[in-house]
């Protein structure tokens, strides 16, 4: 075996000279030595200097242990005699080697495949997933800048979900909200021109869907609301807490589970003494009108308000006290309008002026009606009427004392109600059974629709060429006021006697009053004259006393041609003759 070993050497030194291999350091020579000193029979072959630096980068510089990983390299198929000489050459080493294994336990870990059991391994495989989200999601975010990113997550709030297709040149579209009047009201300062095509289809979206809201059968079940406004009401601006949501539920339970009735309500009692008034921004801000303001009045059922005047135009503004945004606005050529009113389901306007036809405008719809005025009548002005709570009819003030009822569906004729003398002014009970009316010559009538015929008659005390007429919503209330400027204010004695006696004659005003309007609980009575700059006045009902803190000498009314509460008195919107509608809360109200 000596031989043997010897023509090895002189073969492996043969080798290296042939390979012009250069010797080696004397720590490989070492490693070299350590490796082969257990099997001298074994005929590797030196290794190069590649094969040492990985070496030394993989197994760093624990020579002993480099040593003993070499040494088991290769020999696991050897024959059983060698592996004996490896047990025993294991065995003799083992307590030797116990320090190495643990120095080098850092070292190495043992792979034994995926086991995951209870919390670990639900939190690996969340982690495992989250790390292919990332990786996915850099994968197609590659080569996508910050901006259009930022814009794609603005795009996905905005319609609920990434668009199918977007149009790239509205990134540079430019569009001037002045240059057509119906783009104005888009804007959200008055001096705001140009925006960007992108911005001026989100604002498009958000006009669509004041005047359009979502139904709430169309919206997600998680996501549907209790509607507390009309077709027009706005969530986004609903002025209602949860806790008012809240106590309106519970008293609606209480209410079901008893047996009074709707007017048996609790109320909030007004105090007489004052009354607390805040000034918000103009509820025609949008868009003043250009001429005097002649009508004002809020919808029924949610909080948009609609203004004309002798401009010609018809604008209806979404009040919330702070924007009150522009939703419509319709352009009559041929007519100064004098009087507009919403319809009692809120679904049209109908507006009217001196001419022989008056003009019905489809809300939802979009489209304006022109009716050809009433058949069988030549009257030459339309200018002034009333439309009954119920919604079935109109009465129009006629000539020489009729006043005419017309079919609000129809718009035909129904029939004719004969005064003594003029009408002056006509007002309807809450419940739209009687109709009542005023004239020149200060005589106050009672008309029951049904028939026609006049039920009741009396003489307004000490009244002086009466000029308009009001019934509260209870009809507790009758105000009527005059030329003089006195307002007198009747009980429901009034409807039994010739010759009634006014619980109280109001003389605040010297000029003569063509405004009176009762707020929904029929604790105010607002009273305005047109003929002096700041005549308003609010009374408290039923002291019927005025409230001496406001309006004061500093508030900005100038010429008052009209006024309206919203439909919870909240709100108090006051027209003048400078084309603006201010607009007041009145505190005491928690709802508008």
């Amino acid at each position: 075996m000596a031989p043997k070993k010897k023509n090895q050497k002189t073969s492996l030194a043969a080798m290296q000279a042939k390979a012009n291999v250069q010797p080696v350091t004397d720590l490989t020579e070492k490693r070299v030595a350590q490796s082969k000193k257990p099997y001298e029979n074994d005929d590797l072959k030196p290794k190069e200097q590649s094969e040492i630096e990985l070496e030394n980068l993989i197994f760093g510089d624990n020579e002993d242990l480099i040593g003993e990983a070499l040494s088991r390299v290769g020999h696991e198929m050897s024959s059983d005699e060698e592996g004996d000489e490896l047990d025993e050459f294991d065995y003799e080493g083992d307590e030797d080697r116990e320090g190495e294994e643990e120095g080098g336990a850092d070292m190495f870990f043992m792979d034994t495949g995926p086991i995951e059991t209870g919390a670990v391994g639900k939190a690996s495989r969340k982690q495992i997933n989250e790390d292919d989200d990332d990786e996915e999601e850099g994968f197609h975010r590659a080569g996508v800048s910050s901006d259009e990113e930022s814009e794609d997550m603005k795009l996905t709030e905005i319609y609920g979900g990434r668009p199918a297709w977007v149009d790239e040149d509205d990134k540079t579209l430019v569009v001037s909200l002045k240059s057509a009047n119906r783009l104005k009201k888009l804007r959200k300062a008055e001096e705001e021109d140009t925006v960007t095509g992108v911005d001026y289809e989100q604002r498009l979206r958000r006009q669509f869907e004041k005047v359009y809201p979502v139904p709430n059968w169309a919206q997600p079940e998680g996501s549907r609301k209790r509607r507390r406004g009309g077709a027009f009401g706005d969530d986004s601006d609903s002025e209602y807490s949860d806790e008012e949501e809240q106590q309106d539920d519970n008293s609606t339970l209480s209410l079901l589970m008893s047996s009074k009735g709707f007017l048996e309500k609790k109320l909030r009692i007004l105090s007489s003494e004052s009354i607390s008034v805040t000034r918000v921004k103009n509820a025609n801000q949008m868009a003043y009108s250009k001429a005097v303001v002649q009508s004002v009045e809020f919808h029924p059922n949610s909080q948009m308000l609609l203004t004309a005047g002798f401009d010609r135009t018809l604008r209806l503004f979404q009040v919330d006290g702070k924007m009150n945004q522009l939703m419509q606005s319709v352009f009559y050529k041929d007519m100064p309008i004098y009087k507009a009113s919403f319809s009692a389901t809120g679904n049209s306007v109908i507006a009217s002026g001196r001419r022989k036809y008056f003009y019905v405008y489809d809300i939802e719809g979009g489209k304006v009606d022109k009716s050809q005025g009433v058949y069988g009548r030549q009257e030459k002005s339309l200018e002034k009427f009333s439309l009954s709570p119920c919604g079935r009819w109109i009465a129009f003030l006629g000539r020489d004392g009729y006043i005419i009822l017309v079919s609000s569906s129809t718009r035909q004729w129904v029939k004719n109600m004969k005064m003594n003398g003029n009408v002056r002014a006509v007002a309807w009970s809450s419940d739209s059974t009687y109709l009542y009316s005023v004239g020149g010559d200060a005589e106050v009538y009672q008309w029951e629709i049904s028939s026609g015929k006049c039920l009741h008659r009396f003489m307004d005390d000490g009244g002086f060429k009466p000029t308009c007429i009001a019934v509260s919503p209870n009809d507790q209330f009758f105000a009527i006021g005059s030329r003089s400027g006195i307002v007198n204010i009747y009980d429901r004695t009034c409807l039994k006697t010739r010759a009634p006696k006014a619980l109280r004659a109001i003389g605040n005003l010297t000029t003569a009053i063509h405004t009176m309007r009762f707020n929904h609980d029929s604790q105010i009575l607002a009273i305005a004259s047109k003929a002096r700059k700041d005549q308003l006045r609010l009374v408290h009902l039923p002291s019927l006393k005025v409230f001496p803190n406001w309006p004061t000498k500093g508030t900005p009314l100038s010429y008052v041609t009209c006024l309206t509460f919203s439909p919870r008195s909240g709100y108090l919107a006051i027209g003048n003759d400078k084309g603006k509608v201010l607009l007041y809360r009145l505190n005491h109200y928690s709802s508008a």
